[in-house]
């Protein structure tokens, strides 16, 4: 039972980290790092930074569950910010 607890936390988390790297690639697409500059920087760190979580994971590395929580929390924030993110400025 305990090995599908983490196998299931493992999958869970790789797909987030995904998630979270496609939700702040698509930011990036979207904003002038020259007017935003810190946040681009920011937004950088976050999909190095999921890659790199995506990658430890698939490597057999043990998942924090507090790890997969800030994912999901990521995750979240960019399906709710959504229409922010894409709304036209005229």
């Amino acid at each position: 039972m305990n090995s599908i607890l983490v196998s299931a936390l493992s999958v869970t988390d790789a797909v987030l980290c995904i998630l979270v790297a496609l939700a702040a690639c698509d930011y990036l697409r979207r904003v002038r790092p020259i007017d935003q500059p810190l946040l681009s920087i920011a937004f950088y760190l976050v999909a190095i930074g999921a890659f790199g979580s995506f990658v430890t994971t698939m490597q057999g590395q043990w998942v924090n569950p507090l790890g997969v929580m800030l994912h999901g929390g990521v995750v979240a924030y960019a399906w709710a910010r959504r229409g922010h993110v894409f709304e036209v400025k005229g």
